[in-house]
């Protein structure tokens, strides 16, 4: 398989962003504005997990490329949708870099797991204010539901 197939077997995987209708379903009132915060930190969430799924199972000579093509997909079809809110793809990708650091600072030097990691993307949402303190609990619901990090590693291994 390609860079660029693995990378289009794993955009294909991610859930897309949750709509309001959905939203709804987990208990969650929201507005426009309020679903495209948790899109875009559910999107921050995968891509975490996507990108530490690829390093672990793509040979390093090929893990750039599909990183690469993997976020270049992202940026026409989620970030191009305008369902992730306001803001340029360079100042997401920055927004990325931090959220990535900061989860693999959970995982590798707290050494907390998927959950705490799913607790700390809902906090990102919360302290925005766009989800009252109350639905905590149903947002980190969404968040593990909508980030099957297992996933992503299942699948490369079975197109390695």
């Amino acid at each position: 398989m390609t860079p660029a197939q693995a990378a289009a077997a794993l955009l294909q995987a991610m859930p897309l962003p949750p709509s309001l209708a959905q939203l709804e379903e987990y208990g969650l009132t929201a507005s426009a504005s309020t679903a495209q915060a948790i899109a875009r930190e559910i999107l921050s969430l995968n891509l975490y997990w996507i990108i530490a799924a690829i390093e672990a199972h793509i040979p390093m000579k090929y893990r750039d490329a599909t990183r690469d093509a993997l976020l270049e997909s992202m940026k026409t079809t989620w970030w191009a949708s305008g369902q992730l809110g306001p803001g340029t793809w360079d100042s997401y990708h920055t927004e990325l870099d931090e959220r990535r650091t900061r989860y693999s600072q959970l995982i590798d030097h707290e050494g907390l797991n998927h959950m705490a990691v799913s607790a700390e993307a809902a906090s990102q949402i919360e302290n925005q204010g766009s989800i009252p303190f109350e639905d905590r609990d149903k947002l980190l619901i969404l968040m593990i539901d909508y980030a099957p990090a297992a996933e992503y590693g299942r699948l490369l291994e079975e197109i390695d």
